[in-house]
């Protein structure tokens, strides 16, 4: 007689090999279903695989984003240290590397002795050791030098370059230059690039003391007598780290001394100053003065400055500024750097020079 399984009260499940049995009745029948159930299906270890895939691709995109951001700001980093040291290269390719005693800079200010030459090394090295360093002060009294120099000059023409860092960018022009110091007056004639032919220029005075900006090419090219501008404008302010009243080897001069002064205020000892008595600006005989502030005192304005002064004329000609390193070990970043090459003095200017060609 076939026994009934559907009784009230009591639960079933399949089994493979017995039919259907009784949980209630067989203990080990209702274990292996409970373990039957606990096991995850298929669609649950391929939906377990997909996330995991997707983690790890996610991961994956992460870490390389990450690694070409790296890349990027080493090879920022790599182009920024390699122009700094580009610069550095080039501004002391110009100048004489050999330090020279106290002694020799101060008698490079009056009359220049060759005769410390023919010391042999012994001789030298005993001499230096017993000279105390050259401080501000010294190059201050020789720069003043410099300054009575250039009271005999009422104006010049020369070849103006610049270097300046503008807001973060380096910017570098040359051009044709006459200058009258008074009134105080300016004509520039640029050469190279997009503004090959331009004119500047601003005499004291007149024009409503505007810059005249005459352009070569362009819409500029087409306006009579050239555009008017304010010395704020914001275009000329885009190509310029200082106005144009502060142009020219007065100024040049006077920022070296002031500033010079108030660093000596402030530099103590922390200071290294050196002078080149046989400096070189290509074929020009040069005498240079170096200052290096050690550490960032106060409100140090530069960590470096160079001025060349024309060794004939006593006339400054070129004037280097660098900033504060970044980090330790890099080279100075050079801020302005300002050159006058075929100086020619007292040339008898007049107002006519300073007017725009047609």
């Amino acid at each position: 007689m076939k026994r009934n399984v559907f009784q009230v009260g009591q639960a079933f499940q399949p089994d493979a090999s017995h039919g259907w049995r009784c949980f209630r009745r067989d203990p080990v029948a209702r274990s292996q279903a409970k373990s039957r159930s606990c096991q995850p299906g298929k669609a649950d270890l391929h939906r377990a695989v997909r996330c995991c895939w997707v983690f790890a691709l996610l991961a994956a995109a992460w870490l390389a984003a990450n690694f070409v951001q790296a890349q990027e700001k080493s090879s920022r980093r790599a182009e920024r240290k390699a122009r700094r040291s580009g610069q550095s290269a080039e501004a002391d390719a110009d100048r004489d590397t050999a330090a020279v005693s106290p002694n020799q800079g101060n008698s490079g200010q009056g009359s220049s002795s060759q005769g410390g030459s023919n010391r042999d090394d012994t001789e030298s090295k005993q001499a230096d050791s017993d000279q105390s360093p050259l401080m501000l002060r010294d190059v201050i009294s020789f720069a003043a030098e410099s300054r009575d120099a250039l009271k005999e000059i009422k104006d010049y023409t020369a070849v103006f370059s610049k270097t300046e860092m503008v807001k973060g960018k380096l910017i570098k022009q040359e051009m044709q230059m006459k200058f009258r110091a008074k009134p105080f007056s300016v004509y520039f004639l640029y050469h190279g690039g997009s503004v090959d032919g331009r004119q500047a220029i601003y005499v004291d005075g007149r024009y409503d003391n505007k810059l005249i900006v005459k352009e070569a090419n362009g819409i500029g090219s087409y306006v009579p007598g050239g555009v008017h501008l304010r010395l704020s404008d914001p275009r000329v302010v885009a190509e310029n780290r200082y106005p144009v009243t502060h142009v020219g080897i007065h100024n040049l001069l006077e920022t070296t001394i002031h500033d010079w002064e108030k660093e000596s205020k402030v530099a103590g000892d922390e200071v290294d100053v050196q002078f080149f008595p046989h400096a070189k600006l290509k074929e020009l005989p040069c005498q240079a003065v170096q200052v290096i502030h050690l550490k960032k005192l106060g409100d140090l304005k530069y960590h470096m400055n160079r001025v060349y002064f024309d060794k004939e004329t006593r006339l400054p000609v070129r004037a280097e500024r660098y900033g504060w390193p970044a980090r330790d070990g890099e080279k100075p970043p050079l801020l302005e750097e300002y050159r006058y090459t075929n100086l020619k003095t007292n040339v008898n200017l007049t107002d006519a020079d300073f007017e725009p060609a047609s």
